[in-house]
C-alpha cells in the first residue's frame, strides 16, 4: 500500500483541528485517530495500535504521521544564572497514547493533535519535545530536556489504486 501524500496527510490534520475543544467519539486518544482514518479513507492495519508503515527516524517524521507513545515522559529543567531553577514534566502513554503529528522541527519540538490528556477528553493541540536536548541561551539560562520511554512513528497509508 502506498504512503499518504502530504496533501492527504493534511486532511487528517484538518479532521482533528476541526474538533479542537470537542470530544471526538468516546474521547479516547486512539478514537480521534481511528475516526480520522475512517473519515479520510486511510487504511488501518488490523493490528491494534498500528497506524501504517513504521518511520524509523524522527528526522523523517512528517505532519500527519501518527505517534504511538509508550510510557513516554518529558522533563524540562530550566536553570537561571542566579542558581534558581524550575522543572516540569509531561507524560504520554500509561501504558500507551496515540497522537497525530501536526509539526516537528530539527530540535525535536513537536506539536500534536490529541485527546484524553490531563483529565480532558477534548481534542487538544499540545507541544513538547520528543528528543533529549541541552542548551544555554545568550542570558546564561540553561535548559535541559530529558526524554524517556518510547514512541513509534507510523506513516498512514491508502489503498492502492488499480
Amino acid at each position: 500500500m502506498p504512503d499518504v501524500t502530504a496533501q492527504q496527510a493534511q486532511r487528517l490534520i484538518a479532521f482533528a483541528t476541526q474538533r479542537l475543544g470537542q470530544v471526538e467519539g468516546n474521547g479516547e486518544c486512539w478514537t480521534l485517530v481511528n475516526n480520522g482514518f475512517q473519515s479520510v479513507s486511510f487504511v488501518k492495519p488490523a493490528s491494534t495500535y498500528v497506524w501504517g508503515r513504521v518511520v524509523n527516524q524522527l528526522s523523517q517524521a512528517q505532519p500527519g504521521d501518527v505517534f504511538q507513545f509508550s510510557h513516554f515522559e518529558v522533563t524540562e529543567r530550566i536553570e537561571n544564572p542566579d542558581g534558581s531553577w524550575s522543572e516540569s514534566t509531561q507524560t504520554r502513554g500509561a501504558p500507551r497514547h496515540t497522537g497525530i503529528l501536526e509539526s516537528v522541527d530539527a530540535e525535536g519540538n513537536a506539536t500534536f493533535l490529541e485527546s484524553n490528556i490531563g483529565g480532558s477528553r477534548n481534542v487538544q493541540r499540545n507541544s513538547f519535545r520528543v528528543r533529549t536536548t541541552q542548551g544555554t541561551d545568550a542570558n546564561g539560562v540553561k535548559t535541559t530536556v530529558t526524554v524517556s520511554g518510547s514512541f513509534i512513528i507510523y506513516r498512514p497509508q491508502v489503498a492502492a489504486t488499480p
